[in-house]
């Protein structure tokens, strides 16, 4: 079998090229917990929305009654968000 010989150079790390914009590698943590507070809270109306689809004897065995799934499924995103707020302190 024969082989080509490799031509072998030295093998320094090549420094990458900055760009003509620079970003930061790291972003705003404010933006991340705003960010997944809404999404936390439009999954939770997600959940409720889901839970009434089931039968008024299902939602008994869960303790759950429909009018209160049904005022929590209304409620505005915002309000969501700002009740995930209080309860984490922030």
């Amino acid at each position: 079998m024969y082989t080509e010989p490799r031509n072998i150079r030295s093998r320094r790390p090549v420094e990458p090229q900055i760009p003509d914009v620079y970003m930061p590698a790291m972003w705003p943590l404010g933006l991340q917990r705003s960010l997944y507070d809404w999404y936390r809270a439009w999954r939770q109306r997600n959940r409720y929305r889901q839970l009434l689809r089931l039968d008024d004897a299902e939602l008994a065995k869960r303790d759950l009654s429909r009018q209160q799934l049904l005022e929590r499924a209304r409620l505005p995103l915002r309000q969501l968000v700002k009740g995930r707020r209080r309860k984490r302190g922030a």
